[in-house]
């Protein structure tokens, strides 16, 4: 942690379970974060096996929009080879993350967490939101065939139960930068 405000993370994980849906961190912000700016893929949701289509730029969005209207919410909303991203307030304050010049990563932001999405059976039964889900992941398992009954992903579009790394720099945004 600098003196600026910076803060350089560096984080291995090594997971007990053979294979996983993501890999990462989850951060929640109070309400009020929601406007997403990115360096990535985009503009709309995109996985490792369902990225073809979306081109590098830079996006703005808000969480809100991150959000799709699965009849089962999921996880969703995410963003494949993130150099960065930052989750701001309406007023233009913030955080900004960098990822690794080597290894970008995955991200999301939803007014949900992981766990109110997969305890919610329909959209309507989702909480009152408690503030801004970001996720920062190094992998996230590909989405397959399942929708059309062949098979789920590829095998190298899974997250595997191995020894996991990622790094990235955290900075303070604030109004007009």
């Amino acid at each position: 942690i600098y003196a600026s405000g910076q803060i350089d993370l560096k984080a291995q994980y090594m997971p007990a379970t053979a294979e996983l849906r993501r890999i990462g961190l989850e951060m929640c912000f109070p309400k009020g974060f929601e406007n997403v700016e990115y360096y990535a893929r985009g503009p709309w949701e995109n996985y490792i096996d369902r990225c073809s289509g979306s081109m590098y730029g830079r996006y703005y969005t808000t969480i809100d929009d991150m959000f799709e209207p699965y009849p089962k919410p999921q996880s969703m909303g995410n963003r494949e080879d993130v150099s960065w991203c930052a989750l701001t307030t309406k007023k233009g304050d913030g955080v900004l993350f960098v990822a690794d010049y080597e290894q970008r990563m995955s991200t999301s932001a939803l007014p949900w967490s992981a766990l109110q999405m997969a305890l919610a059976a329909h959209p309507h039964e989702l909480p009152k939101t408690d503030g801004t889900y970001l996720h920062l992941d190094c992998q996230v398992t590909g989405l397959g065939g399942n929708s059309c009954g062949q098979g789920g992903p590829l095998e190298h579009d899974c997250v595997k139960g191995a020894l996991h790394q990622m790094s990235f720099v955290i900075r303070p945004v604030f109004e007009g930068q």
